[in-house]
Parts: C-alpha cells; structure tokens; sequence
C-alpha cells in the first residue's frame, strides 16, 4: 500500500515538473476570464497585451483546446473554457490565501526595511545595534538599494527615502531635513585658513559627477553664495556620495556633505565643519510606515526618536 501511494505521489511530481512553467499562465488565464478582455487582464497584471495573447495561446497549445474565443474587443470563454476555470480557479484561490496566512503568522516578528547605502551606512547602522538590544524578539531585514524598489511588490514594513517631493499618503511622514555645508578631516592640508567661503576656491575640493542634483554639487553652492566656483578639474571627481565622504574622512579633499549623515564624524572629530560658514536647508528624508503592522510601528517610533539623539 506504501509503495502504491509513493508510485502515486511521484507520477504527480512527474506531471507537475512537466507544466511547471504553464503556472504563471494559469494566473495570467483567471484574470482574463474574469476581465473577459486581454487589454484590461494585461493591465491589471502590469504586462503587455502581447504577453497575455502569447501566455494564453501557449495554454491553449499545451491542453490542446481553445479556450477562449475572440473578437475585436471582448473575449469570451470557450464550453471547455468554462469548464478548466471552474477546476483550477477554487485551486489558485486557496495558493493565493495560503501565501497571505503563512505571511501573517510570520509578519509580526520580522520587520523589511529599505533605505538608502548612505544612509544605512552612515546615520542608521551606528544605530541599529540598539533597536536589536531593545526589541529581540524583532528579526531585521534591512534592504539597502539607491533605487526606489516597490515597496508592496517587496513585502517592505518600513521605508526611508531621500526625496525632494512630498511623500503623498497616510502612511509617510517627514523624518529628517538635510542640511550640508563643507567639511574636512583634520588630515587636510589646508592652502589657507579656512575661515571664509572664499577661501574654498583655493582648496581641493571634493565634486560629486553622476546622477546627483545641482542642489548636492559645489557649481550650486558657490552659486548661491555669488561666488564662481573652481574647475572640477583642480579637486576630485567622485561619483557617489559614500566614496565622497570616505576620501574627506582621509583627508584627500572638502567635501559638501552635511547632516544628518556626518553626525557621527562631527560628533568624534573624524570631520570638522568649517566655522561661520553658511550651511543650505535641503530635502527631507521621508519615513513610510506599513499600517495595521505591529512591528512596523515600533521601529518608526524607535527611529523617530533616535532623531532627537546623539549617535
């Protein structure tokens, strides 16, 4: 009888292997016999109406039936059609809540995070020891990107964004406000005494080249202050904002960075701010917090407090 029922699971396991990869058709097949039209079924799974022809076409080959049938606007199913929604719908629909249960009984413990490297670098890994001191019971995922992934598509609890936008919605609020201004390592061999923003245009400076605004760029601030900025040619070119700061932190250059991120190097003299030298207001830093989610509002409360402190 056991030997039966595993000759029985592995034909199964056979099968399935065979039309493993019909799986996303299936999917892409219930939406467009509900929708009854690909157009609106390929919108509504964020691909093209060709995807949607082709998958269903390749169902359709594979079965060896039609089962829709076309004409210019609307699709309708097929008597075979009607029949293959009706076995496998109940199925997708039970994978679909059983993906949602397993993620509710695991959701209260673990907590995805996204922020930027800098950021996570510099302003939120010096603190993150303490969060996991406070609350062990919370396992930290924490995804660094510099590009803004989609946060429902990636499961994300909790988000930190650079933005000079509004961050629209119930669920963002503003966390912190940049504000740069130049700073060197005490390694720095200065050319003058560094006491008036005119004798930055004697210095090696630190340019940031790549995607960053004007606003992050010296041209800018010079600009502001009615003063003609250097040649990038006379400093070093970097091109992210964490290559930047490590080569002022060696004292290869001044760089245009600010708070909150330097916290740290101001607060144990790794960077000094040049004195009575004027510092820009930039953009905020936004923090998303996933409702109804236990986890995610202890963090948000944790990290909006950690902006009142000292790291």
């Amino acid at each position: 009888m056991l030997k039966a029922h595993r000759c029985v699971n592995l034909c199964v396991m056979a099968n399935l292997r065979k039309d493993v990869h019909l799986l996303r058709n299936l999917v892409t097949f219930q939406e467009a016999s509900r929708a009854e039209n690909f157009t609106k079924a390929a919108k509504n799974l964020g691909v093209s109406r060709v995807a949607v022809s082709r998958q269903i076409a390749d169902l359709e080959q594979s079965l060896g039936q039609k089962l829709f049938m076309r004409n210019h606007r609307m699709v309708a199913l097929t008597q075979n059609g009607e029949a293959f929604a009706k076995e496998i719908g109940p199925a997708l629909d039970a994978i679909t809540q059983a993906f949602a249960k397993q993620r509710d009984d695991t959701s209260d413990g673990r907590l995805s995070i996204t922020v930027t490297s800098a950021f996570a670098t510099y302003w939120l890994m010096p603190r993150l020891i303490s969060f996991g001191a406070q609350y062990p019971e919370i396992e930290v995922n924490l995804v660094v990107s510099d590009r803004y992934i989609d946060l429902e598509a990636e499961g994300i609890d909790v988000a930190v964004r650079y933005s000079p936008n509004v961050m629209v919605g119930s669920n963002w609020r503003p966390l912190l406000q940049e504000v740069i201004f130049p700073v060197y390592s005490p390694r720095y061999a200065a050319h003058t005494p560094l006491e008036k923003s005119e004798d930055l245009r004697e210095e090696r400076l630190l340019f940031l080249s790549g995607k960053y605004r004007p606003e992050a760029r010296w041209e800018h601030w010079f600009s502001e202050l009615g003063l003609s900025p250097p040649e990038e040619r006379l400093g070093i070119s970097v091109n992210t904002y964490i290559n930047m700061l490590q080569a002022a932190i060696e004292g290869q250059g001044i760089a245009l960075a600010g708070r909150p991120l330097v916290d740290s190097f101001l607060t144990d003299g790794t960077l000094i701010a040049m004195a009575g030298i004027p510092a820009f207001k930039r953009d905020h830093y936004y923090l998303y917090c996933r409702p109804d989610h236990k986890a995610s509002g202890i963090f948000s409360d944790w990290i909006e407090a950690q902006t009142n402190t000292k790291p």
